[in-house]
């Protein structure tokens, strides 16, 4: 009994001080997480202490469970052996999972592994390396082909070849109902409308491609301007005549005077072909712009001469430099400004002109732009216009006034073709009051005209039928000067022309 019961109080006082062991390995240990969580860092002390009373304490758990079980072994005192020890690493692992490296049976399981997965990698090595040398092995067995094999191919290679050509001759030589035959609707809708475009595009392209009129010329018509002139030409002024006694007509130089203009005007003649060097700028933008400056031309009632002088010099410039888009107008501005200048008596100013064109271009910019024009004209601003071979050729019927309006508007509308650019005044001229006279119902083209326009009937028919022609297309041709035509101070001659064209020709 003695034993038994100094056996309870030290049992009473071993499970005080597990109690108390275990309070302060749970304080340490709390203490200890904190510090980890916030610093991250724990010294090398406080974990070998923390190991100390962990092992106590699953020592004396340990301890105490197996005196529950087994009575005999309670009045022996207690002793750590390896068993409790190899214990004492299982419960550190299962309740607090921390530096199971202590335990000897877990170290030695790790190394176990450790060695295992070394073996497994070096096994891997190896067959990866027996692998490459395999696949290297039939490259180079491959490649070391003998002469022979390697000709062999080659030579079934050609033959190959030769056979594939073959067949892309033979294909390429299928008549089109096989390959309509094998072409699905999709493709041949496709193809349908390809060759509509194309057909279309090559219809614009030559619809854009204007060719430039000149007058005919043969053997027949150079005799029968050289007997008309012999006939109608005199070394003394007619008596007869209302010009010999008018001083401003000049009839002693008359003569003279036309033969010069007549060469003025080929010398001064665009280039009828200098759309095909500008780059931005088509016929179309400048029929476009030539109706602008109409407007504008008709807003300040300027002179008809003004306005076909403003065109040849645009023309002639245009003809020499190239130009962009965004200058064109410009370009038709300043034109008009300096035809202007050399024409009227009260021409407008530098700030009209930049009004009109919406002050895209300052003042400084029109006088710069001008200053460049005339440097590329040379000055040369004396080009003959068709009013003053209008006014020569109306001599011939006594001056018609409705005649030469009825020209006047005929002669305006060949500003806006293309074809036109490089076709002389004079010609132009005579080819309005020649389609005038027609339309007026007048006596026909007389030796007087052929003498007074240098043209005969024959030079004049063509032109006639493109102005005809022009005039029954006015809405895309030149609506602009239809309108304009249609006023009163005109005599409607617009309007008069559109109904000859509309009653005594065909459109066809």
């Amino acid at each position: 009994m003695a034993n038994f019961t100094v056996s309870q109080d030290s049992s009473k006082s071993t499970s005080n001080e597990n109690a108390t062991n275990e309070n302060a390995a749970l304080r340490i240990s709390k203490d200890n997480i904190s510090n980890d969580n916030n610093k991250n860092s724990v010294s090398s002390s406080a974990t070998r202490q923390t190991r100390r009373v962990l092992g106590a304490v699953s020592e004396t758990h340990l301890n105490r469970n197996s005196q529950n079980q087994h009575s005999s072994r309670l009045n022996k005192p207690l002793s750590i052996t390896n068993n409790n020890k190899s214990n004492v690493g299982t419960v550190k692992k299962s309740s607090f999972n921390v530096l199971h490296d202590n335990a000897p049976s877990s170290s030695k399981v790790t190394e176990k592994k450790i060695a295992e997965q070394e073996d497994e990698y070096k096994k891997t090595k190896v067959e990866r390396r027996q692998s490459s040398d395999l696949h290297e092995s039939s490259k180079r067995s491959e490649t070391q082909d003998p002469i022979s094999d390697v000709n062999a191919d080659k030579n079934s290679n050609s033959d190959e070849l030769k056979t594939v050509r073959s067949e892309l001759e033979i294909g390429s030589q299928v008549s089109p109902a096989l390959e309509s035959t094998t072409r699905s609707p999709l493709e041949e809708v496709d193809n349908e409308e390809d060759e509509d475009e194309e057909n279309e595009e090559e219809d614009e392209e030559e619809s854009k491609t204007y060719e430039p009129m000149t007058p005919l010329f043969n053997p027949e018509i150079a005799e029968e301007l050289s007997s008309v002139y012999r006939k109608f030409s005199r070394t003394t002024l007619d008596p007869n005549d209302e010009d010999t006694y008018d001083i401003t007509m000049v009839a002693e130089y008359g003569a003279e005077i036309f033969n010069y203009m007549h060469s003025l005007e080929y010398k001064m003649t665009p280039n009828p072909r200098y759309m095909d060097y500008q780059n931005d700028i088509s016929w179309e933008n400048r029929t476009t712009l030539l109706g602008w400056m109409v407007q504008v031309h008709s807003r300040f009632n300027l002179l008809p001469e003004t306005l076909y002088l403003a065109v040849n010099v645009m023309d002639r410039f245009l003809s020499k430099r190239v130009i962009s888009l965004s200058r064109f107008q410009l370009c038709g501005a300043v034109a008009l400004f300096l035809a202007s200048k050399y024409e009227e008596i009260n021409f407008p100013t530098v700030t009209q002109i930049s009004y009109m064109i919406s002050d895209e271009y300052t003042t400084d910019d029109v006088i710069r732009a001008e200053r460049f024009m005339v440097e590329v004209l040379k000055f040369e601003m004396g080009w003959p216009g068709p009013m003053s071979f209008l006014r020569r050729g109306s001599k011939a019927d006594d001056y018609d006034n409705e005649v030469r309006t009825l020209a006047k508007y005929l002669l305006e509308i060949t500003i806006m073709d293309p074809r036109f650019v490089g076709s002389p005044a004079s010609w132009l001229a005579a080819g309005a009051q020649y389609l005038a006279i027609k339309m007026l119902n007048r006596e026909g083209w007389t030796e007087a005209h052929v003498f007074y326009t240098g043209y005969t009937e024959t030079q004049l028919q063509s032109l006639s039928d493109v102005l005809i022609d022009c005039c029954y297309n006015y809405r895309t041709h030149h609506n602009v000067i239809y309108e304009k035509y249609k006023e009163r101070r005109f005599k409607r001659s617009s309007l008069y022309a559109q109904e000859w064209v509309r009653a005594f020709c065909d459109p066809n």
